[in-house]
């Protein structure tokens, strides 16, 4: 499995897809109704799209030799809480312009690979709605409606506290390193991306760090990632799919089989459907 894998992500790993890749991040940030405007934010490296974009060719080069030699490292997030429609916050990592470009590349490569565990069944193809293509909220949203008409109409909805700031390194990396190798190159770079830390946007007088000026290495205010993931890029979700996967299977497979149900899975938040309200308070989590 490794080598098969390492042998895709030479493939991947070329100089032309990063730059395929940044060109595609480019136009996906760009503003539709105002072509000038691109969106794309500075990292805690602080380099500039404007700077990253005139020597393209030179960091896609550089970025290619790193990761084909193993040796390519994560730079510190910038972490930046964000208000919660529930209220509350949550913090978003936000990766620098090379680091967004290699999720991206690995992502796509790596991606065949994981679907395998999540499409094993069509049932289970099914629970596991966010961060897949072909799958989003709309189409959740449609197969719990679909339940629902099927009689399915009594409603555990529940979602986990925390779960990407929680999330456990030790069973993780056993889970990544099971399904992608001991010593492979994807297993290495995922490794190095959950254990990668992060860095205040702002000091603890709410002013906001100006990263091209100052670099994190220079700032008191370092987080140690010893759990959770970063949250905000591709990577993110994927890992969080492969995570919750033995509890998908679980579902489907064990409590199932003691209560006929129905079950929808988005990101860390899911819905068990039943049809008698009875059964609900026995729905047991592990």
């Amino acid at each position: 499995m490794s080598n098969y894998l390492d042998d895709v992500l030479v493939e991947y790993f070329q100089p032309e897809k990063l730059k395929a890749a940044f060109e595609e991040y480019e136009k996906n940030k760009t503003d539709f109704f105002n072509p000038d405007e691109i969106k794309v934010q500075m990292g805690a490296d602080g380099i500039s799209y404007q700077t990253f974009k005139k020597e393209l060719d030179l960091r896609c080069q550089l970025l290619s030799n790193r990761l084909l030699k193993g040796t390519y490292q994560f730079y510190t997030f910038r972490e930046v809480a964000v208000p919660k429609p529930s209220g509350g916050t949550r913090c978003l990592s936000i990766a620098t312009i090379r680091d967004v470009i290699v999720q991206k590349v690995l992502y796509e490569a790596i991606y065949n690979e994981v679907e395998r565990d999540f499409q094993a069944t069509k049932i289970l193809d099914k629970v596991s709605c966010a961060y897949r293509k072909s799958k989003s909220a709309p189409y959740a949203a449609s197969l719990i409606h679909r339940y629902i008409k099927q009689g399915f109409v009594f409603a555990l909805d529940a979602d986990i506290v925390k779960f990407f700031d929680k999330i456990s390194h030790h069973r993780l990396i056993e889970i990544i390193k099971q399904k992608f190798g001991e010593d492979s190159l994807a297993t290495k770079l995922l490794i190095r991306f959950i254990r990668t830390g992060g860095v205040y946007y702002k000091n603890k007088r709410n002013q906001t760090y100006f990263f091209h000026h100052r670099k994190p290495t220079k700032l008191k205010r370092r987080i140690i990632r010893i759990e959770g993931i970063p949250q905000g890029g591709v990577l993110s979700g994927m890992l969080a799919n492969l995570y919750l996967h033995e509890f998908d299977c679980w579902v489907i497979n064990d409590l199932s089989k003691r209560y006929p149900l129905r079950y929808v899975r988005y990101a860390d938040d899911f819905v068990i459907l039943l049809k008698e309200q009875k059964n609900i308070p026995l729905v047991g989590v592990k």
